[in-house]
């Protein structure tokens, strides 16, 4: 592992416990400063019981990476498989593209049981967020694919520059997007599936529809429950 600029062996900083498995391993301890927890993660379980620094299950192939406290900038980015749980908050970018980089989130999921930064999806392509407090600005911008919900709504400039792909608003956005146009109010077919399948507590509401952005062929589209 990097500790500044130079390698270190892990054992320098961490106690291995003899009955960790193959499969399960846990971080106990102050992590919050330790980066990459979970990064190019293929299999098996990680649990940390506290906070983690940046970049925590970045390019995450598989498995299930479970954080109990916070999480840094830059949670799951690029992942393109496996599960991320998160009890507190997340910082930006969360599930994004690195700079540079035209490929965000390519698959798996991500739940947040507290707030999100900005630019949370940053041109995502497939998956699914579930962000259970207040998002920051730029939810979805530049969206390719793929499903973000927020259950306390978006911040300002959600779903800028988007191509494709569902944002799920529960609560009220602060301000629809420019390039987004009211569409109509309907019941989707898919939300049924959406709930059996990967969120039961969806609210069964009327949802109106507003498509967008119209800058990029206004095939992205945000539902906002029961009017948002």
């Amino acid at each position: 592992m990097l500790c500044g600029s130079t390698r270190a062996e892990l054992g320098e900083f961490a106690k291995i416990a003899p009955n960790i498995t193959d499969t399960i391993s846990v971080f106990r301890g102050d992590t919050g400063k330790v980066k990459r927890i979970g990064a190019g993660m293929k299999h098996g379980m990680l649990k940390v019981d506290g906070d983690v620094g940046m970049h925590a299950g970045a390019e995450m192939v598989g498995g299930f990476l479970c954080i109990g406290g916070n999480a840094g900038d830059w949670l799951g980015a690029e992942m393109r498989g496996g599960e991320i749980a998160v009890a507190g908050d997340a910082g930006h970018n969360v599930g994004s593209a690195y700079r540079g980089s035209r490929h965000g989130m390519r698959g798996g999921s991500i739940r947040l049981s507290g707030n999100a930064g900005d630019e949370l999806g940053l041109l995502m392509r497939r998956g699914c967020i579930v962000i259970d407090g207040t998002i920051g600005e730029f939810a979805g911008a530049s969206m390719i694919a793929g499903t973000i919900v927020g259950k306390k709504g978006f911040g300002p400039r959600a779903g800028a520059g988007m191509k494709r792909g569902t944002l799920i608003s529960y609560g009220p956005t602060e301000s629809i997007s420019p390039g987004f146009r009211y569409c109509c109010e309907y019941e989707p077919a898919y939300l049924d599936l959406f709930r059996n399948q990967i969120l039961s507590e969806l609210p069964r509401e009327t949802v109106h529809c507003y498509r967008g952005d119209v800058l990029t062929g206004a095939r992205g589209e945000l539902l906002m429950l029961g009017g948002g």
